[in-house]
């Protein structure tokens, strides 16, 4: 990823995560940024955390995916 912000030049990556917490050890975080063709990217991730820890990721194609994988028991 280094090679590809050097070849953009003066252009640079701008990441904005945000996170979300849905339910006590339940977080969905999102990251949006402007890929190399100029279009916006967007994840999303639901967090499962215990002891402080994150003990389970998963990915989600949507915002809404990911909040209906976290309020689920």
């Amino acid at each position: 990823m280094q090679f590809q912000i050097k070849k953009r030049g003066e252009r640079r990556v701008e990441v904005r995560p945000e996170f979300t917490q849905v339910d006590d050890n339940k977080i969905i975080g999102s990251t949006t940024w402007l890929g190399g063709d100029g279009r916006r990217q967007e994840r999303y991730q639901e967090l499962t955390l215990r002891d402080g820890k994150i003990v389970d990721l998963q990915g989600c194609a949507s915002p809404r995916a990911a909040e209906r994988f976290a309020r689920r028991a």
